[in-house]
């Protein structure tokens, strides 16, 4: 499946807000006591930031990865 725009983190996007967010979701889910419409628009909205998060991470870690190399190489 092709990745939207929309998933990649924009620069006021932050990691650790959404992980908030999500969890603050999460919890409100389990609650079981939203509307049926509100249960799909926040499932929708958590699943958009986990996507937003794997793709923070996915590019933090090739940046890591990159800089590992970069020092093994001079060294």
């Amino acid at each position: 499946m092709a990745k939207r725009t929309q998933d990649k983190p924009t620069e006021d996007w932050n990691y650790e807000s959404a992980i908030a967010r999500i969890e603050k979701t999460v919890a409100a889910l389990e609650q079981g006591e939203l509307p049926l419409v509100d249960i799909f628009d926040q499932f929708e909205q958590a699943v958009t930031e986990l996507r937003r998060c794997e793709t923070f991470l996915t590019e933090k870690q090739q940046q890591a990865t990159l800089l590992i190399e970069t020092l093994t190489d001079q060294g």
